[in-house]
């Protein structure tokens, strides 16, 4: 099925970069996701599902990304504008959040999202999973170069910073999960 469906996402490269990173995400071909860019108070992107009266008896087929057009508490820095891999690396997280999201049903969400607000473990437990998502998914050069964009850019504020240390991976955490899971991979000899 896999429909995409941009809202006010003007620039055509970021449209192509997303259906880039899209592309790798096997998952997620029988969904339908609305790519929304707008002002956004207190991120830079966030994925949701869209939850109807349709799908409240099973699990959601549609998932919104809202976009904002500058990275958090910028107006410098302009979501167009980020080198490319940064910019897939960040739809790669989100995109690894609908993943994690794909198999809970619609009440299952709904549960889903009020621990998100109010418990910090699983708040953490949530980001990290979207990270290692998207690093399954091949995206471990741009999950890395999104997290050292964010943590060594004198633009970007400190509370940002702060709240990215406190939920999602660090630079030396992603670089772990890469080299754990080469440790796991089979050498050709062993095939």
């Amino acid at each position: 099925m896999e429909t995409v469906i941009f809202q006010g996402v003007e620039e055509e490269r970021t449209r192509k970069i997303f259906l880039e990173t899209l592309n790798q995400f096997d998952d997620l071909k029988k969904y339908k996701l609305i790519l929304r860019q707008k002002k956004i108070k207190g991120t830079t992107m966030q994925a949701q599902p869209v939850i109807s009266i349709a799908n409240l008896l099973g699990g959601p087929d549609t998932y919104k990304i809202k976009l904002a057009r500058y990275v958090r508490n910028s107006e410098s820095i302009k979501i167009s504008n980020l080198p490319e891999n940064v910019l897939k690396g960040w739809f790669a997280h989100e995109l690894g959040h609908v993943v994690d999201y794909a198999p809970h049903s619609t009440f299952q969400m709904i549960t889903y999202g009020l621990k998100y607000l109010f418990s910090d473990s699983f708040k953490k437990a949530v980001e990290h999973r979207a990270d290692e998502i998207a690093i399954d998914a091949g995206f471990h050069q741009e999950i890395l170069a999104t997290k050292e964009f964010v943590f060594n850019h004198d633009l970007i504020d400190e509370p940002y910073k702060d709240q990215m240390r406190k939920y999602y991976m660090s630079i030396e955490a992603v670089e772990m999960c890469v080299k754990e899971k080469s440790l796991m991979q089979p050498t050709s000899q062993e095939i």
